[in-house]
């Protein structure tokens, strides 16, 4: 993994590199710190209120599937990662916390979220078809659990090992990232501002970085369906304007996309 450095262009950051720089706060879930009260227990499960739950410096949305606590641990790694500027909204204005949130709880859904249909999104006219979930074959259904889930003992699950399901690699890494700060800091990832997050991230296993770091760019630039690139920000930014059909290109557009 690269070294992470400051001062990297958003167009570095679609090519992949690591960035974990502070700049000023922009993001809209965060405000001033409340009391923890609501976050007490919070681990345990994932009901919400039917409101957003105020969690350290995080609103944290009703339908979560991490408790809300983790949610927003959730949420003050990726901001690190992914951070917002003027002219560049960040992870925390697109929702990429909630599109992980989402992944790891495809299976609250019948069918599962995982596989968006289609022909079309309904942006550019015709049926929105991207929002019917498409049920999963028995493979893929063995598949996607084993990988979100883990293996748990389940023979089906271990014919090639035991497996750590994404979830308990994310609830770990939270868990990790939260003791560094509570070191570091005397609060936990939730309470302290960003540029705290970045200097426990620096210090953190690149491998966890790693994976924390990859599904922030998924959610950030990814299809909207999915639960992240919320209100496009993701794309409006690069100027990608994302699926065309039915509309599709006209020949002169295709010979000469200079043009607009």
């Amino acid at each position: 993994m690269p070294t992470p450095q400051p001062n990297v262009s958003r167009r570095t950051f679609c090519g992949g590199a690591l960035l974990l720089v502070a700049t000023p706060w922009l993001g809209c879930a965060r405000t001033a710190e409340t009391a923890d009260a609501n976050a007490a227990g919070a681990d345990a499960g994932a009901e919400t209120a039917p409101g957003p739950m105020q969690v350290g410096l995080w609103a944290v949305p009703p339908g979560t599937a991490l408790g809300p606590l983790d949610f927003a641990r959730l949420s003050a790694v990726f901001d690190a990662l992914i951070p917002g500027d003027a002219a560049s909204p960040g992870a925390d204005i697109a929702g990429a916390a909630w599109y992980l949130d989402q992944l790891l709880g495809a299976f609250q859904h019948d069918p599962p979220r995982i596989y968006a249909g289609g022909p079309f999104s309904g942006r550019h006219g015709g049926l929105d078809g991207f929002s019917q979930f498409q049920a999963l074959t028995r493979v893929e259904n063995l598949r996607w659990r084993t990988f979100l889930e883990g293996s748990q003992g389940i023979a089906e699950r271990e014919w090639n090992g035991p497996v750590v399901g994404l979830r308990q690699r994310v609830l770990d890494g939270l868990a990790t990232l939260d003791k560094q700060a509570l070191a570091e800091q005397n609060l936990g990832l939730h309470q302290v501002e960003r540029q705290a997050v970045v200097g426990v991230l620096s210090k953190a296993d690149k491998d966890l970085v790693q994976l924390f770091y990859e599904y922030a760019v998924e959610g950030t630039y990814g299809d909207p369906v999915y639960g992240g690139n919320r209100n496009l920000v993701g794309w409006k930014v690069m100027d990608y304007e994302g699926d065309r059909q039915p509309i599709g290109y006209t020949a002169q557009q295709m010979a000469h996309p200079e043009e607009g």
